[in-house]
């Protein structure tokens, strides 16, 4: 008898600014609580997120996003944000790893089979530099293999709109 784990179902998602509480000019569904919006209201968005994905509020693991390839592994739950880094990637289930964007690209990846996923946030200089290539390279050390990897990009501006 072979005996198989359970497939990894990673979901990926992306989310408008339409359905939170943020007051002008970040109406109404601003998750970046590093941009001047009403912290509380961050929150409640933030809250809103958890809810609407199914996931204990304290399962969202954010990231102190600078522009860099620094990616960061994470084991659990992390209070805060994770400081200074551009891509999170776990083996953890029931993780969400969120990246926000206004310009730049989200990537999302994940291997299902191997159950590991990450969440990228590449800008031009993060693109540059090398960002994907070492999350690619630190989800094959936790175990996924390349030919398994799919990948969802997310929103960003347009050449035509970009500032």
């Amino acid at each position: 008898m072979t005996v198989t784990q359970p497939v990894l179902r990673a979901r990926r998602g992306v989310t408008t600014r339409a359905g939170g509480v943020s007051a002008p000019p970040y109406d109404s569904f601003n998750l970046g609580d590093h941009v001047g919006d009403d912290p509380a209201a961050v929150e409640a968005n933030r809250r809103r997120l958890a809810s609407v994905i199914g996931l204990p509020y304290e399962r969202l693991v954010w990231m102190e996003q600078i522009h860099s390839r620094n990616v960061t592994v994470v084991d659990g739950p992390v209070r805060g944000p994770v400081p200074a880094t551009d891509a999170l990637v776990t083996r953890e289930p029931g993780l969400a790893l969120v990246t926000l964007s206004a310009d730049c690209v989200p990537v999302l990846l994940s291997d299902e089979e191997a159950g590991v996923i990450a969440a990228v946030h590449a800008g031009r200089i993060g693109a540059r530099v090398g960002i994907v290539p070492r999350v690619l390279d630190t989800m094959t050390e936790l175990g996924a293999r390349p030919e398994r990897i799919g990948a969802f990009l997310g929103p960003a501006a347009s050449g035509r709109r970009y500032e």
